[in-house]
């Protein structure tokens, strides 16, 4: 399966739209990095694609296997590293998961791991990003 993005930048502080399957977000920076803070920044849009994506999982896996997900609330953290040639990264991700269900503690932390294992973001991003994982 594919996905394509189109992105254009407006021209207006470091504002960039983008599009993907008929849906529109603006991204940009906050006033203080010299955008106009219409949007989330990129990297805030990473994270909340991991957590889209982790959430999605837990759903559809919930749902395979008849538990019962009342609960699956994600709290994201992520640390960007800064280079002296002025590149950067993302380094930490730490992610706290509040989740209730008819599973028990052991059962939800199981589930919470093969969650992890099929999020397609999760696989996606770099393997050399430390994580911290809360539950």
């Amino acid at each position: 399966m594919s996905n394509i993005a189109k992105s254009s930048i407006k021209h207006i502080g470091r504002q960039v739209s983008a599009e993907s399957g008929g849906h529109s977000i603006i991204l940009d920076e906050p006033v203080k990095s010299k955008g106009t803070d219409a949007g989330a920044n990129p990297v805030q849009y990473l994270l909340m694609a991991l957590n889209g994506c982790l959430s999605i999982t837990a759903e559809s896996l919930a749902a395979s296997r008849g538990v019962d997900l009342q609960k699956f609330d994600l709290t994201t953290t992520g640390e960007t590293q800064r280079f002296p040639d002025k590149s950067s990264k993302v380094g930490k991700i730490k992610v706290s998961f509040d989740m209730e269900s008819d599973l028990g503690s052991g059962d939800q932390h199981q589930f919470i791991d093969e969650v992890l294992k099929r999020c397609t973001v999760h696989n996606s991003l770099d393997k050399d990003i430390e994580y911290q994982f809360e539950y």
